[in-house]
């Protein structure tokens, strides 16, 4: 019975090992297939500035329809937020008001700065 213990510790023992090496191949395999990823990723957005331009024209273009939509139906229906909810709702516009900000600082400086990139020997 002993000898069995034994054997039974060493197989569980060289299993465990296996386990153990094959957890991390898996994990290394895993890593590499995510930066091969962001590699093609960050290759494909590279020539990309057109598409990224009307996805940020697209976004703000549907958060000014669905901010119309919500205020329209706060219009037809005579709601009663409390306190915490009209809290949270103002929070909420504060950062989405920042957000919009922060996009239209970015696009108006690099507007700015490829205008004045272009345009140097004028100044």
């Amino acid at each position: 019975m002993a000898r069995q213990a034994a054997a039974d510790a060493a197989d569980r023992a060289a299993a465990a090992a296996v386990t153990s090496q094959r957890r991390r191949e898996h994990d290394e395999a895993l890593r590499r297939e995510r930066d091969t990823l962001a590699a093609q990723s960050r290759v494909a957005s590279d020539g990309t500035e057109a598409k990224t331009s009307m996805n940020v024209f697209n976004a703000m273009a549907e958060i000014r329809m669905a901010a119309s939509r919500e205020l329209s139906l706060l219009h037809k229906q005579q709601i009663r937020f409390t306190a915490d909810r009209a809290q949270a709702i103002a929070e909420l516009c504060d950062g989405a008001e920042a957000a919009i900000t922060a996009v239209r600082d970015t696009v108006t400086g690099s507007a700015l700065a490829k205008f004045l990139a272009e345009n140097g020997k004028l100044l």
